[in-house]
């Protein structure tokens, strides 16, 4: 397993879980892109909960990925991808319709 891609995913994973927390647990909604407090009519803990959740969810999926593209193959990597990709269109979804 290269050391590089392992240490490239940790940091990657570390970040994805430090802003989980900021959203999630301490509220930190600033840290979203695009959130606006002004116009953000939705429940704002649902929201925090939502994108907490996405980041936790891909921060343990980047952590994953060296080992499984190094048991299983390069499919994970496309897996990895397609699962990231339609998770973020769910919860962009779901902050749509908690908005309104």
């Amino acid at each position: 397993m290269p050391l590089g891609g392992f240490i490239v995913c940790l940091f990657v994973s570390i970040i994805c879980f430090l802003f989980g927390f900021m959203i999630w647990k301490k509220k930190e909604l600033s840290l979203i892109a695009g959130y606006d407090e002004k116009t953000f009519k939705g429940d704002k803990k649902k929201l925090a909960f939502a994108v907490g959740l996405l980041l936790y969810g891909i921060g343990l999926l980047t952590l994953l990925l060296p080992l499984g593209l190094e048991f299983i193959g390069s499919i994970i990597g496309t897996l990895y991808g397609i699962i990231v990709v339609f998770s973020i269109v769910v919860c962009v979804g779901y902050i749509k319709y908690i908005s309104k």
